[in-house]
């Protein structure tokens, strides 16, 4: 896994760096030189464009370097810098171009960004946004320094207007914006270098291949399908039984290899569901108004000898569906993964959590997420990874959540998971989801290890499910069906 900073860890790192004897100028031509030997231009003439804070001296330092080098480089700023810093290194260029609106970025074929820094907090306007705008209509190669100008470090937002980059190189750690929300799509391929800064605190960690790989050891041939683990999904209702099958293909058809699953739906959808699914066990539940009704008896089948239990996809809010759901919290001792109307339920007493017993897994979206915290949708989204983590250390739970990535955090440590596909972008896609992590879950994994699992190998599927259909066409199905070769793979490889 690769460490990612937020912006005031990274600004700390830089500050002890500088107190301890290196002076802002040092460090931008070691910025410089270390872009030119990664991102060195291919072939024709390139442009700089700097800003007026730190990151434009990273800019002016790269011009005097390319300058020295004899490449033909052009340099574009704003007039003059409210960075000592960069200040210093702007007298020592010479032909500096002063923006203008007329100006022409069309004929470069390397654009070096560096506008806006890490500490960008409102949108980007005038002069800087224009070059902005020019510099995405260029054509060019684009390579920003540190991150896309116009997006924010913590949150990966873009303000207004956000340079879409080819290729960022990120100044000594990874940022977090870079793997959410915007930063995917703005920061194109993304690397760190190491320029000497003092070791910087993590904020998240973002996860490879090898992190993954411990989730499926081989398994003993001396086994029974009582000891891989069974798992127990209450889902669905009259108006939305199509999400109680994809959370019933969540477990089963991920080849985790759970021994059995007991899928308990309203008796009211029961034969619409049995015809769709063959692996899984059917417990018909009472119902009331074509959703679960609350019946202990029934309630207490549904959860005995269960090792993971799954609530809330597709069930509708009801007054029947939060007893359900103050029943599961305080009876249930094995991990309970909630999703859906699952969370829209808990949103309304999230304090039923200290009640929880056993490991709580849940699985917002953005909405979810801000009816839970009470919050603004687009505050949460400005630092995703924090609030997650507020949220998660409050309740003592463990949250994925979802979007671009998908941050899942235990309140201590966050991990993001950047897999997946815009083809994912559809109704099933989260119910696909909560029933691989309750699966995993079932499995006797830990509840971080499966959430962050879950949503790294059902992102990796999706990606091959985009690759055979298209990202328009391919589907929460498709994806399903592309799960048992990710874990084939995964498993053949911890052998």
């Amino acid at each position: 896994m690769v460490k990612l900073v937020s912006a005031l860890s990274m600004k700390k790192a830089d500050e002890q760096t500088i107190q301890s004897g290196v002076t802002s100028v040092e460090l931008m031509k070691r910025v410089a030189a270390g872009v030119l030997e990664n991102a060195f231009p291919r072939e024709g003439r390139s442009l700089i464009v700097s800003g007026k804070g730190g990151n434009g001296g990273d800019g002016y330092a790269l011009y005097l370097l390319m300058k020295e080098k004899g490449l033909e480089v052009d340099l574009v700023d704003f007039g003059e810098s409210k960075h000592e810093g960069a200040a210093e290194l702007r007298k020592q260029c010479k032909e500096i171009n002063v923006f203008d609106e007329g100006m022409n970025f069309s004929t470069y074929q390397t654009i070096f960004d560096c506008i806006f820094g890490i500490g960008l907090t409102r949108a980007p306007q005038g002069e800087a946004l224009s070059a902005i705008k020019k510099i995405n209509a260029s054509g060019a190669r684009v390579v920003s320094v540190d991150i896309a100008s116009g997006l924010t470090s913590d949150g990966g937002v873009a303000l207004g207007e956000a340079v879409n980059a080819n290729t960022t190189i990120s100044v000594q750690n990874l940022k977090l914006g870079q793997f959410l929300n915007d930063g995917l799509d703005c920061s194109g391929e993304v690397g760190a270098l190491d320029v000497g800064i003092v070791d910087a605190e993590e904020e998240a960690f973002l996860l490879e291949e090898d992190d993954v790989v411990g989730v499926f050891p081989p398994l003993k041939r001396n086994v029974h399908k009582g000891a891989l683990g069974r798992l127990s999904i209450l889902a669905g209702s009259e108006s939305y039984s199509g999400a109680a099958v994809i959370a019933e293909l969540g477990a089963t058809a991920f080849a985790l290899g759970d021994g059995l699953v007991k899928l308990c739906v309203p008796d009211v959808i029961l034969y619409p569901v049995m015809s769709k699914i063959t692996e899984c066990t059917l417990l018909s539940c009472p119902s009331k108004d074509g959703r679960l009704a609350y019946d202990e008896p029934t309630l207490q089948k549904a959860v005995t000898g269960a090792d993971a239990v799954l609530f809330g996809n597709g069930v509708d809010v009801s007054d029947e569906g939060r007893k359900i759901l103050r029943y599961l919290i305080k009876n249930v001792a094995v991990p309970l993964v909630l999703d859906a109307d699952g969370l829209n339920m808990l949103s309304e007493e999230p304090e039923l959590l200290h009640q929880r017993a056993g490991a709580t897994v849940l699985t917002p979206h953005p909405r979810e997420m801000s009816r839970l915290m009470g919050l603004p949708t687009d505050e949460i989204l400005s630092d995703p990874v924090s609030y997650a983590k507020e949220f998660a250390a409050r309740y003592k739970a463990v949250v994925a959540f979802k979007g671009a990535s998908t941050v899942v955090t235990d309140g201590k440590t966050a991990y993001l998971s950047a897999t997946g596909s815009p083809g994912m972008a559809k109704g099933g896609s989260g119910d696909l989801l909560a029933g691989a992590i309750a699966a995993l879950a079932a499995g006797g994994r830990d509840a971080l290890i499966s959430a962050y699992g879950a949503a790294y190998i059902l992102g990796l599927a999706g990606e091959g499910a985009a690759e055979e259909r298209g990202e328009y066409s391919s589907l929460p199905t498709d994806t399903h069906r592309h799960i048992a070769a990710v874990v084939k793979y995964f498993s053949e490889k911890a052998k």
